[in-house]
């Protein structure tokens, strides 16, 4: 991290983070809470611009308890980015609640690429998601999802 920072600045470094994730069968430990709280100090002391906490529940992990989130959010002194299984109604009642700058969308882009022209006019969003396809070669997967149907 801090090669990064030296070679592009710490204004342009971020990480993505997921406590309670469980890729690679990575276990759950009693000092989970205690690790990414120390994690979020030291990041915070390097000043770079972001840190991306992904809650991966909405996939099966366990949740990322909200006593953590509020932890990390009150240490980190920038942009705290959350993600994970949020609709548009849960994305403004976190930002309401001010532990989060931002909101990510990753999957719902995907199956939606006109996801901002559905939550501005309320448009139903699809279901249709090939996970399948992900991380795969070949124009199948990430750019044929349609765009919403207008009826005039």
């Amino acid at each position: 991290m801090e090669d990064a920072i030296d070679i592009v600045g710490k204004d342009k470094v971020g990480i993505r983070l997921s406590p309670y994730g469980v890729a690679s069968d990575m276990p759950h430990y009693p000092e989970i809470n205690d690790t990414y709280i120390y994690l979020a100090e030291k990041l915070n002391n390097l000043g770079i611009l972001y840190i991306h906490l992904v809650d991966h529940s909405a996939m099966g992990a366990p949740v990322v308890p909200r006593e953590i989130k509020k932890a990390i959010s009150e240490i980190f002194e920038h942009t705290i980015i959350f993600s994970g299984g949020f609709t548009f109604e849960s994305a403004e009642k976190e930002l309401e609640n001010g532990l989060a700058d931002l909101i990510a969308f990753g999957r719902p882009f995907i199956n939606n690429p006109d996801l901002i022209d559905r939550f501005t006019n309320n448009w139903q969003l699809s279901k249709e998601l090939d996970m399948n396809t992900f991380y795969s070669p070949g124009e199948k997967g990430y750019t044929d999802y349609p765009v919403h149907n207008i009826v005039i």
